[in-house]
């Protein structure tokens, strides 16, 4: 079984998910980076992801997001972080869904937004005029999306250290593996 990990930009996916991938001895897949993976093949260059959306738009974007996590069909006993975007399809949540349990990363709103703004490159997906409000605008549609997904299990990050919180996503796969 994977443990499949998604919320907001900046809550955490892939610091935690390669966190626990090593403490569980499993592998680490990051959908971003399949997805450049994919375009590489399919253009014969590399663009990192911002540079794909530019390039491709958001429907574009997300036919290469689904192709990415398509191809994850036969993985099993990893640990797989996907982009903020990827829960929106139903055919990606089915697909996830599949073959692993579903983890919804919750941060406090506050926290996300230091975090993406401190990066320096806003999310191509931001309205460059008005990034805040975008912000505003992307966290509460998303928010309000992801827990509507009934199958996933949410963990509240805000009051946890980065140690405990790599140990409850492990713990809930130890405890459905009956150690």
């Amino acid at each position: 079984m994977n443990i499949v990990l998604f919320g907001f930009k900046g809550c955490g996916k892939s610091t935690l998910g390669k966190q626990a991938a090593k403490k569980l001895d499993r592998a680490f897949i990051d959908t971003d980076l399949l997805i450049e993976d994919v375009y590489q093949i399919a253009q014969n260059r590399r663009r990192n992801c911002r540079e794909i959306f530019q390039e491709v738009g958001p429907q574009g974007f997300r036919a290469l997001e689904q192709e990415a996590i398509l191809s994850l069909q036969d993985v099993q006993n990893s640990i797989i972080a996907v982009g903020g975007g990827a829960m929106l399809s139903f055919e990606n949540v089915e697909a996830l869904s599949q073959s692993g349990k579903l983890f919804l990363l919750l941060q406090d709103k506050e926290v996300l937004r230091k975090r993406i703004f401190s990066e320096g490159t806003l999310p191509s997906y931001f309205d460059p005029k008005n990034p805040h409000a975008s912000f505003e605008r992307l966290y509460e549609e998303m928010n309000e999306y992801y827990l509507k997904i009934g199958n996933a299990i949410s963990i509240d990050l805000t009051k946890l250290s980065e140690k405990k919180a790599v140990e409850t996503i492990c713990s809930y796969l130890e405890d459905t593996s009956g150690k």
